[in-house]
């Protein structure tokens, strides 16, 4: 949320701008269920839910867009310095804001502020400044004085700038919001799965996927590793965090962060914050708890792994065992080991690594090749185990060719009982937990998305596309995608918002799976909704690392 201080003074240089429109009031809702027809729990009271027709795409599964409301919004210019637009303090944005003043820029400051989570208080976060207010069919204008305040560097700071639409602030408004929903019946003949693309460190479409995997409907699964990331591993499409296919870990949780389970134990789609742990015995019965599943060592997107983990906290390198979403551990010991769905190759080490060793195994675990420095061919059906720094001492200490390697692994929730089924698919990574026992229930904390005070930030409140999932009470699976940064369609909701939706919708238990330009929803072989990677794009695909698939039973 936004609250501004500041005058504005015109200037020759600015653009003429539109007037800034009213804010809407938010009025004390009460809302009706989807299932009675009634409205969506956004915006306003008087705003009218249009139902689109129900789309049957097998007996006990169907397709529905709701769409609701109309823009009020603008578009507006956030101003940075140095990199940085959220500033910690007021003064810092006044002073901000008078320097771009100097500069022939009128700028406002805006104060956000975010509710309280399940685990975590709310409150005031930081401040921006913004430059101009231009009504929504004005966008081009806006364009323009973002590249105008990129020129106006001075010696004392980097200007730099972004267009936004106001409604991405998550203020009261009035819209649009069209909600995309896949519901799966209990009786429905029908499996649960996450799935991959061609190799787990590439990245491919939910469209691909699905239609690869013979998919009825299909929403992305977890987030990844991608190039826009800081510390980047240059493989695009590593999973961040939990992802499981059959019962096999492909890539380990960021301990402790929310998860979607499928086909698992006690239920056929579960949501639970879970731990994973992997371990090898080597041949003299040495036991090594390994730090990763299918991942470039020394580095964990992410966060929250086993130990001997630090990341830079306000530019201090802290030791951490938390989960941090999109933040990069670091640990400079560290072995993983590499499964054929990884690709064909183990990736060779960062180039900070000076010592690295690959222990090839065949499927057995027995060893057949000991190579150094690490990266090479994958054994079709083999296991590689990669060590960097003291996991490459340790394995050079344990392995010889011919010698047997023990492996073990366990899935468990925060009770400490294990999910794991023969049949057990699972994500996680995306988003916080949104409903828990059929009430709204955000755990930013437990899943790394506050700052690091434990305070809130931008994730909790800002609008973006989100996708998510949630069960009903009857046992019915929930695939929801709300399309946003576009204006004419819809603005896309904040966590908060997207948790009374999936409530609404009748989800006792729901999760965010991902944001922004990941959120993308295929309906029998086709795009369904409209994923965009920037407000005022072009609707565009993403590749994304998994999908969360529903496919006919065999």
């Amino acid at each position: 949320m936004t609250a501004r201080s500041g005058g504005r003074r015109r200037v020759a240089r600015m653009v003429a701008v539109g007037s800034l429109l009213a804010a809407a009031v938010l009025l004390p809702r009460t809302p009706t269920g989807a299932a009675d027809g009634g409205r969506m729990p956004l915006g306003p009271d008087d705003l009218v839910t249009q139902y689109g027709e129900t789309r049957t795409l097998a007996p006990g599964v169907t397709y529905q867009t709701m769409t609701q409301g109309t823009s009020d919004g603008h578009w507006t210019v956030w101003a940075q310095r140095n990199k940085t637009e959220t500033f910690g303090s007021k003064a810092a944005a006044e002073a901000f804001a008078a320097q771009l003043a100097d500069e022939g820029f009128s700028g406002v400051v805006d104060a956000f502020t975010a509710p309280a989570a399940a685990d975590g208080a709310g409150g005031l976060f930081g401040y921006g400044v913004r430059v101009g207010v231009f009504p929504t069919d004005r966008k081009a204008s806006a364009d323009r004085l973002a590249g105008w305040l990129r020129t106006a560097d001075t010696a004392e700071a980097d200007f730099d700038a972004r267009v936004i639409y106001s409604a991405m602030d998550g203020d009261a408004g009035t819209g649009p919001w069209k909600v995309h929903v896949v519901r799966v019946a209990p009786s429905a003949a029908v499996t649960f799965k996450a799935v991959h693309g061609t190799d787990v460190s590439s990245a491919e479409t939910v469209r691909s996927m699905a239609t690869a995997s013979g998919a009825l409907a299909a929403v992305n699964g977890t987030e990844f590793d991608i190039h826009t990331l800081s510390g980047f591993s240059n493989y695009e499409g590593v999973p961040q965090g939990l992802y499981v296919q059959d019962n096999v870990l492909l890539s380990a949780a960021n301990n402790g962060r929310t998860a979607l389970l499928l086909e698992g134990a006690g239920a056929r789609a579960r949501i639970a914050e879970v731990t994973s742990s992997v371990q090898v015995t080597a041949p003299n019965g040495d036991v090594r708890v390994l730090d990763g599943v299918n991942r470039v060592p020394g580095g964990v997107l992410g966060c929250g792994g086993v130990g001997g983990d630090q990341l830079s906290m306000n530019g201090v390198l802290t030791q951490t065992d938390r989960p941090w979403r999109n933040q990069l551990c670091t640990d400079d010991s560290e072995i993983v080991v590499f499964r054929p769905e990884w690709g064909a190759k183990t990736p060779g080490p960062r180039k900070e690594v000076t010592i690295s060793v690959d222990v090839v195994m065949n499927g057995n675990w027995v060893v057949q090749q000991i190579r150094s420095p690490a990266g090479g061919a994958i054994p079709a059906g083999g296991r590689v185990l990669q060590g960097i720094g003291e996991g490459a001492d340790w394995l050079t200490r344990h392995a010889t060719v011919g010698a047997t390697f023990k492996p073990g692994a366990s899935i468990k929730d925060m009770s400490g009982a294990s999910v794991t089924s023969p049949t057990l698919s699972a994500v996680a990574g995306g988003g916080p937990a949104l409903v828990r026992g059929g009430e709204v229930f955000l755990n930013t904390k437990a899943n790394g998305m506050t700052n690091f005070a434990y305070g809130p930030n931008s994730t909790l409140v800002q609008r973006h596309p989100r996708s998510m999932a949630g069960a009903t009470a009857s046992g019915e699976l929930l695939l929801v995608t709300v399309d946003g940064r576009d204006p004419a369609v819809s603005v896309g909701v904040s966590w908060p918002e997207a948790a009374e939706v999936m409530k609404w919708l009748g989800a006792t238990d729901a999760v965010g799976l991902g944001s922004g330009g990941d959120a993308t929803m295929v309906v029998a072989g086709e795009l369904a909704n409209s994923p965009m990677d920037d407000w005022g794009a072009q609707p565009s695909e993403r590749k994304v690392s998994t999908a969360v698939v529903v496919v006919p039973k065999a």
